[in-house]
């Protein structure tokens, strides 16, 4: 009767591997805006945050961006509003050029020469309006700035943007700030200092995450791949795609340990 029990054993097996494919479930998730957002390749660190948590949801993410590029001036390209048009993803994540939002607190004295500030701002509510309307949560993810006053401030206008959106708001810029200061060494910037380095993308990845599935702790992980990463030069087309992002290009390479992964998310929790 042993062979009936193994039999047994290995349908029992099959069942539940079944089961759990079937619970499985695809989302997409696409990403507009800049060089903060596609420097690091932000979607595809997104997908391997997802990958690393106990969830039966599988993550594909697209990101739709240019180089020093406005939500305004995406938001006018007709590519970009197929894709969102399109219905086919669950969750859009909206980030504007650093800084850009300041313009809505007349005390900090930012100003754009060639846009007022609502004609910096409506696109947004524009585009989130038009990804609602299509079956997709919008999510407002935040800038930095790197000077208290500044940085303060910028969280307050992003807050109210995304109140106006109907947005569910991702705040950066006060936990990096707080997070440099305990782990100065760490890169936090790219070498021009400007750019997000990989544990400044890894925060926003971690952030994004905790907003599209909140049902579970955040797992710490090594953050290692075999993927290139892009840097502050995009190659040619706007819209980059799960596949073209996540594609093994050269031997695996550690970014972040476990222990650093940890550090940031403990930082989120402490964060507003």
């Amino acid at each position: 009767m042993a062979w009936h029990r193994k039999v047994l054993a290995l349908f029992l097996l099959c069942a539940v591997g079944l089961a759990n494919a079937a619970q499985a479930v695809d989302q997409r998730i696409l990403f507009v805006g800049n060089s903060i957002t596609y420097v690091n390749s932000l979607p595809a660190i997104f997908e391997q945050v997802a990958q690393a948590q106990s969830s039966n949801v599988r993550y594909h993410a697209d990101m739709y961006v240019r180089g020093g590029a406005t939500l305004a001036q995406l938001g006018k390209e007709s590519a970009l509003q197929e894709l969102i048009d399109s219905g086919v993803y669950q969750f859009v994540v909206l980030q504007e050029r650093g800084g850009d939002d300041l313009c809505i607190r007349p005390d900090t004295h930012w100003h754009r020469d060639d846009l007022s500030c609502d004609q910096v701002t409506a696109p947004q509510l524009a585009l989130a309006k038009e990804a609602q309307a299509h079956g997709a949560r919008v999510l407002y993810l935040g800038t930095y700035q790197a000077q208290p006053y500044f940085s303060s401030n910028l969280v307050s206008a992003e807050t109210e943007l995304s109140h106006k959106m109907d947005a569910t708001y991702l705040e950066i810029s006060e936990t990096l700030r707080h997070m440099q200061g305990e782990q100065p060494t760490w890169p936090w910037l790219y070498e021009d200092h400007g750019h997000p380095g990989i544990a400044t993308t890894m925060l926003m990845a971690l952030r994004v995450y905790q907003a599209v599935d909140s049902s579970q702790p955040l797992h710490a992980f090594a953050l290692c791949t075999n993927a290139d990463l892009y840097t502050t030069k995009l190659r040619g087309h706007a819209l980059i795609a799960h596949d073209e992002m996540t594609a093994a290009t050269k031997p695996e390479r550690c970014l972040l340990d476990k222990a650093q992964t940890q550090a940031i998310i403990d930082g989120l929790h402490r964060s507003p």
